[in-house]
């Protein structure tokens, strides 16, 4: 062997020796879910029955993914049992802290402790919108016949998530209004997984790491100088019918949410339908780390979400009461409910989902 063709291959068993040491340390300290390919409703890495370690910066938990492809305990045949159905985003999956903490399982302690023998199931898809809340409704929670569903509406994302102009991510339903009632607008994108995804956590942390990314900056870009996430809140079209960039399109996400939530509440029948308004740390705190936001009313967003859900539904706005309990209830930098936060929100709940419940 020429001295060339040494190096070469020294240089390629290090390559490969690094690429596979880097493979473990991925798959010890940032484990990565295959995920969900098949154009369900379900997305994100968490949708593989069993259990997934999860790991950030801020948390190290251990989350259970149950037979139906939800972050809960496994659920009682339908029927068995009296149900309440949460349906929402990551904040009702609540994959940032143990089983037994997050939203729906209080929500259940506290019901039990109020005397009320009812298991609360969290239906929870991160990235979701109404549009997904929607058909989760129909999909999942309908058939197993609930005594009442909870749409937990998190004002500072869900809006945003019902527009595909203003999402960044196209793995999941839209609609838009055509002569008042719902049309699909863009079909969900049906990724056919490769045999390096399936096989690599290294690549699927890569791809997902590059994606996130790309959606950040798409957002911050088209947020003119604040995410675009937090444009829901601007002054400037908040109320509806503003000139300001962007305010058209925010026009028609809060007709399309409009629109849903009263398809919501329409499927459900005779069934109890309710929504619970989450809001998010800046809107709690009243401040933005973000300049062009400073100085905003983080309340009137949330009022119109108010108006708009209570067109349809019984509303509990937990904002109030989330600013009064204060303290450590968000995380810093993820952003999602710590344990307390999740304490905190189902604890407010409960007064409410009893009345619901008529008990």
């Amino acid at each position: 062997m020429t001295p060339v063709a040494r190096r070469i291959l020294a240089a390629t068993l290090g390559l490969l020796a690094a690429l596979a040491l880097a493979e473990a340390g991925v798959r010890v300290l940032s484990p990565q879910g295959v995920g969900a390919f098949d154009g369900g409703l379900l997305r994100g890495p968490l949708t593989t029955p069993g259990d997934h370690p999860v790991r950030s910066q801020e948390y190290a938990v251990t989350v259970h993914v149950n037979a139906a492809g939800f972050v809960d305990g496994e659920w009682a045949p339908p029927g068995e049992r009296r149900e309440v159905v949460v349906i929402g985003d990551s904040f009702v999956q609540a994959a940032q802290v143990q089983p037994g903490e997050g939203y729906g399982a209080r929500l259940e302690a506290g019901l039990h402790t109020a005397g009320l023998d009812v298991d609360v199931l969290s239906m929870g898809v991160p990235g979701a919108g109404t549009a997904t809340a929607l058909g989760v409704l129909r999909e999942y929670a309908l058939p197993r016949k609930p005594a009442l569903v909870v749409l937990g509406f998190l004002v500072s994302n869900d809006v945003l998530n019902n527009h595909p102009l203003l999402e960044g991510k196209d793995d999941k339903p839209f609609y838009t209004l055509r002569d008042g009632a719902l049309v699909p607008a863009v079909a969900m994108d049906l990724v056919q997984p490769s045999p390096l995804w399936r096989w690599s956590a290294l690549w699927r942390w890569g791809t997902r790491t590059a994606a996130s990314r790309a959606v950040a900056e798409r957002k911050l870009a088209l947020g003119q100088g604040a995410p675009l996430d937090l444009r829901v809140h601007d002054p400037a079209c908040v109320h509806g019918g503003g000139t300001a960039p962007n305010c058209a399109t925010w026009d028609e996400a809060w007709a399309v949410t409009d629109a849903l939530i009263a398809e919501m509440a329409r499927a459900c029948g005779d069934v109890p339908f309710a929504v619970v308004l989450f809001p998010d740390r800046t809107q709690v705190e009243r401040r933005s780390e973000w300049p062009a936001a400073r100085g905003w009313d983080f309340d009137a967003a949330e009022a119109r979400a108010a108006a708009v859900a209570g067109a349809h539904a019984p509303v509990l706005d937990l904002l109030p009461g989330l600013r009064e309990a204060g303290g450590d209830l968000y995380l810093r930098k993820d952003g999602h409910w710590t344990a307390r936060g999740h304490a905190a929100a189902a604890g407010l709940s409960v007064p409410f989902v009893a009345e619901r419940l008529g008990d």
